[in-house]
């Protein structure tokens, strides 16, 4: 009797560790394929659409505080705007291709093709800030001076838009990010870091333009180091939350979930 209850409890303890390692084992579904559709539509697309606003009130914030610079100062960073446009359009088509790309893959349970899918889009953000760097160091002068002739208004826009191009590379990395982050149902984190960065570009703005607490006075300058700061904050909070669901961050199983 004491042996069949031994054996009895062995048998249940067994098929306990086995129903544990299949837990481990087995990725978890995505909550994009059990939600229901309306309610996932809501929690995804909501976050989206504020990062999206808040992404556009960058330019919008400069503008405010350069206007207070002088009717050139603005002008300058006006004209620049066409340029910032096209990397964000730019970047944002490439990480939206990759979004689609990537979702679909998690859809159809293929990791391996998710990361390298991932991976891919990381490399094109790459080659994409590249591209605008080389045009920051050796176009942003020519740009303007083949559309104006004010001296002072070519300054203050070479100035610009040379900062914007050249350290882009935060503006790249966080649009790819953001968008595979999005891919696996996670929207709200980007729109947390969309909105912490607008806060820290509006604390700065004022503060290096005009050289408050002790920094120096940059003017237009300032502007875009203000605008060129918060993507690599950003980046980092982003990349922090991948790694809880992407593989190609060091961990050994694909846990897109």
């Amino acid at each position: 009797m004491r042996r069949e209850n031994f054996i009895d409890k062995f048998q249940i303890m067994n098929g306990v560790v086995r129903m544990t390692e299949e837990k481990m084992t087995t990725p978890r579904e995505n909550k994009m394929g059990t939600m229901p559709v309306n309610k996932l539509l809501i929690s995804m697309s909501l976050p989206i659409m504020i990062s999206m606003l808040v992404q556009a009130m960058y330019n919008v914030v400069d503008s405010v505080f350069v206007g207070r610079l002088s009717e050139h100062a603005l002008t300058a960073v006006s004209m620049a705007f066409p340029i910032q446009s096209l990397m964000i359009a730019l970047g944002s088509g490439t990480a939206v291709g990759i979004n689609a790309y990537l979702s679909r893959s998690l859809g159809e349970k293929n990791f391996a093709q998710a990361d390298a899918s991932a991976l891919n889009g990381i490399f094109l953000a790459f080659l994409s800030y590249l591209a605008f760097a080389v045009f920051g160091i050796f176009g942003s002068h020519l740009y303007f001076t083949s559309q104006i002739d004010i001296p002072e208004i070519v300054n203050y826009g070479t100035d610009y838009l040379s900062i914007c191009t050249i350290v882009s590379i935060g503006i790249f990395m966080q649009l790819i990010m953001e968008r595979i982050l999005q891919s696996t149902g996670k929207t709200i984190y980007t729109m947390i870091t969309q909105g912490t960065g607008a806060i820290i570009n509006i604390i700065f703005d004022p503060i290096l333009i005009f050289g408050y607490f002790g920094f120096p006075r940059m003017e237009v300058a300032g502007a875009a180091v203000a605008t060129v700061l918060p993507p690599p904050w950003r980046l980092f909070s982003i990349s922090q939350k991948i790694k809880n669901y992407i593989s190609i961050f060091g961990s050994s199983a694909p846990v897109f979930m």
